[in-house]
């Protein structure tokens, strides 16, 4: 009896591993398969490359860290990045109860909430902020650099108020 509890345990270990890595390798190979698919619309492209680009930096850069890459790390990572730049389309983007200037404050709240929770502190300025320089070209004026589930909590805790 000992033996079977421990196996059931074993397999439930493998599976919630198993699930929190597929949706780090969902969201990424679905960034890919769209930026490789020439019937894709732009805007879902530019989607797209910023999904692949942030989730390519964080693995990198976690890689190269002495700290140990855990699946739920990559899995919070992308999840939440992923809330957030769909928090960032519903709420700020496409919402028409907004005026022009609430549009402008609620991208700004939401550009600050990514380059104020930096999750690796990188100094290369030029890399972990191309998307925010050329935000007026860029759908996510965000920083490569960032923390999703302190960013994507922060921009909550003001959208509740």
């Amino acid at each position: 009896m000992k033996k079977v509890v421990l196996i059931l345990i074993a397999v439930m270990a493998f599976n919630m591993n198993g699930h929190a890595q597929k949706i780090f390798n969902e969201i990424f190979g679905e960034a890919k398969r769209v930026m490789n698919d020439p019937n894709s619309n732009k805007t879902l492209v530019r989607l797209a490359y910023f999904k692949y680009n942030t989730l390519q930096y964080i693995h990198d850069k976690a890689i190269m860290s002495d700290k140990e890459v855990t699946t739920k790390f990559l899995d919070d990572q992308a999840y939440y990045m992923s809330q957030f730049i769909n928090s960032f389309i519903r709420d700020a983007v496409l919402n028409p109860a907004l005026t022009k200037s609430e549009k402008k404050d609620r991208i700004i709240l939401f550009m600050d909430a990514s380059c104020s929770n930096p999750l690796y502190k990188d100094k290369d300025r030029e890399l972990v902020d191309a998307y925010v320089r050329d935000s007026k070209n860029q759908l996510t004026p965000f920083c490569l650099d960032t923390d999703w589930p302190k960013a994507y909590a922060a921009v909550m805790s003001k959208l509740k108020r």
